[in-house]
């Protein structure tokens, strides 16, 4: 599976799995960062291919999320 270029473009939520804060940011800065420091808590969550995976499969597939970290979100229209 690869990461979509449709979401490129895309605001994608993000969680920080530490505290809760959400963030927004284009799924092109998901595909090309490693790692995801929280602006509130200083946490570092790395960003693993198989994550990248799950935050672009929770944005297009919202139903399916369950499975999917809780600090995996899209972003209300």
């Amino acid at each position: 599976m690869i990461l979509s270029r449709d979401l490129y473009d895309s605001d994608i939520t993000f969680h920080c799995p530490e505290c809760g804060t959400a963030v927004v940011r284009k799924g092109s800065w998901f595909k090309s960062s490693k790692v995801f420091i929280c602006d509130t808590c200083n946490a570092q969550t790395r960003l693993t291919y198989g994550l990248k995976l799950a935050i672009f499969d929770a944005y297009l597939h919202p139903p399916a999320a369950p499975n999917l970290p809780a600090y995996v979100r899209r972003k209300e229209q």
